[in-house]
């Protein structure tokens, strides 16, 4: 038998049709008066091969022969509960939302070594998220794939299980499980009352308990309905109350160039005006009397971020640009980027408590008002020229892989290193405290960084050039200011962007930083208006 696709189904299936997603030819599967299982088939029409396009203004593509693919899906009850075994392209009929999650990886897990796997597929959190798949070329403990248990989403495992003959040579983890296994029609069952019996065990608690910190709910999947339904019930009660609601708000969701970005808009009518910011009142706002908030709906209206002429810049769908936390059956769950994450609360404790044990950059910030973070950098330092010096697009190039870097956006003659950045989603503000985190192992590490900062500094900011490597940065301030439109006194980011401020506040110390800090900068209420398009000029 070739290598088995298996998925576990959720309880909810009471009988093998429960399970399908499309019409198939029925075959029971038996053997004398004993049931194997039940066999759902659906064979496709011949077409010609994709490849056969290429050649059709020169031969008959009907010349060229035939393809035909066909899936097969093969149900089995093991205790009350089903598995669904997929073959060609037999997903096609089974229903994604009756597959449990997690259970190809949670199988693998309790039935390895800790050191005993060979590839890891994980998501990590950062100014930019990453999908890598980590290879070895031999069995290998969680250490020796770079896992960092703060930021890394593990999304599936392959390894070699401690009971080969029973388990299989390899289990390849993540909602499926795929075995390689030489195994008959009648010794499936066995097998899988075997890979049942691990997806119950706790065991890889013991060595892989981190791997419950952050995982990824499936997009098509019961839990995601679940959640969405929460997510609409919250949203309605923020229609209903000026477009406010505890745990959800907007953000934009990746880093913007903000020169060429003037404003905000839920409609594509220049004459429907614009926001100066992203947020989920002006949402609400754009809504018609008779539109019914549902996820549809929220997929398919889009943020628009304008320019001066209230040009499209950029767009996202609505659902993409909403941030949702909130906790369902004891559980915590957070969307994020149009994606639902389950996090260990033990894990959101640990990063709240962090987070709100930041110190806070307490000397008052200029209220931000302005077109474009450039220009609030400009005013703050206009007013108050003796402490701030401009730092703010003057490249430093340093070479290697950085290329070129910012000190920071404005310096203070109290070694202040204030970088600034309009609130956004965990992506943009990961991107800040990514850009604090480089040039302060810059200041550290780097023979010449402090000669090329000097030349874009006043004399009376300039650093003392001690040559000495690596850098005393001990009396250095690192300050993340975040401009942020919220009335609340207390700046609230997105989990993961507090996650990777977390891991940036780990290494900065790592290296000597003492003092790393957080800012909010309020902007003025008339900020937050609506702004109609200017009247054009008649031109000649």
């Amino acid at each position: 038998m070739p290598n088995l696709t298996i998925y576990l189904l959720r309880n909810v299936v009471r009988t093998p049709t429960d399970a399908l997603a499309q019409k198939a030819e029925h075959y029971v599967i038996a053997e004398g008066e004993k049931q194997l299982g039940d066999l759902y088939v659906a064979p496709r029409p011949e077409k010609s091969p994709a490849w056969a396009s290429l050649f059709a203004e020169y031969v008959d593509i009907n010349k060229l022969g035939k393809v035909r693919s066909t899936g097969a899906l093969l149900i089995v009850r093991i205790k009350g509960r089903f598995f669904a075994i997929t073959f060609g392209q037999g997903r096609f009929i089974l229903s994604q939302d009756v597959i449990e999650e997690r259970f190809g990886l949670l199988v693998t897990l309790n039935s390895l070594e800790s050191d005993a796997l060979r590839s890891v597929d994980k998501r990590t959190f950062d100014a930019v998220d990453q999908n890598s798949r980590v290879q070895v070329g031999q069995t290998s403990g969680a250490p020796e794939f770079g896992i960092d248990i703060e930021r890394d989403l593990i999304k599936g495992i392959v390894g070699y299980p401690k009971d080969a003959a029973r388990l299989g040579r390899r289990l390849a983890g993540t909602d499926s499980l795929t075995v390689s296994m030489g195994v008959s029609l009648t010794g499936l069952k066995p097998l899988l009352r075997r890979y049942l019996k691990a997806f119950q065990s706790t065991a890889y608690k013991t060595h892989f308990s981190w791997i419950d910190q952050i995982h990824q709910v499936r997009k098509k999947g019961h839990l995601a309905d679940t959640l969405n339904g929460l997510l609409i019930e919250k949203l309605n009660l923020a229609r209903a109350d000026g477009g406010l609601v505890d745990g959800c708000w907007m953000a934009v969701p990746d880093v913007l160039d903000w020169a060429e970005i003037a404003g905000f808009r839920f409609s594509q009518k220049t004459k429907d005006g614009m926001m100066m910011d992203m947020h989920l009142p002006g949402f609400m706002e754009s809504l018609k009397e008779d539109d019914v908030l549902s996820i549809e709906l929220l997929k398919m209206r889009y943020a628009y971020a304008v320019n001066d002429d209230h040009h499209e810049v950029q767009h996202w769908s609505v659902y993409k640009c909403i941030h949702c936390e909130l906790n369902h059956e004891e559980r915590s769950y957070l969307l994020s980027g149009g994606q639902w994450f389950e996090v260990n609360k033990s894990f959101v404790k640990t990063v709240d408590e962090f987070f709100d044990g930041l110190p806070k950059y307490v000397e008052p910030l200029l209220e931000y008002k302005h077109e474009n973070e450039g220009a609030y950098n400009k005013a703050l330092v206009a007013s108050d020229p003796v402490k701030w010096a401009p730092m703010d697009a003057k490249p430093i190039a340093v070479g290697g892989i950085y290329d070129k870097v910012e000190f920071c956006d404005v310096y203070g003659i109290d070694k202040e290193m204030l970088h600034v950045k309009r609130y956004g989603g965990s992506n943009v503000l990961g991107h800040l405290f990514n850009q604090g985190l480089v040039s302060g192992q810059l200041l550290r590490d780097h023979k010449d960084y402090v000669k090329l900062a000097n030349k874009h500094l006043p004399v009376s900011h300039r650093l003392q050039d001690d040559t000495k490597i690596p850098r005393d940065v001990s009396a250095f301030k690192i300050i993340f200011a975040i401009i942020s439109q919220s009335d609340e006194p207390e700046l609230h980011i997105p989990f993961f962007a507090r996650v990777a401020l977390k891991n940036v506040h780990k290494q900065l110390e790592s290296i000597g930083f003492t003092n790393i800090m957080l800012a909010k900068v309020s902007c003025e209420p008339g900020f937050k208006k609506l702004l109609k398009l200017k009247p054009t000029k008649n031109k000649l």
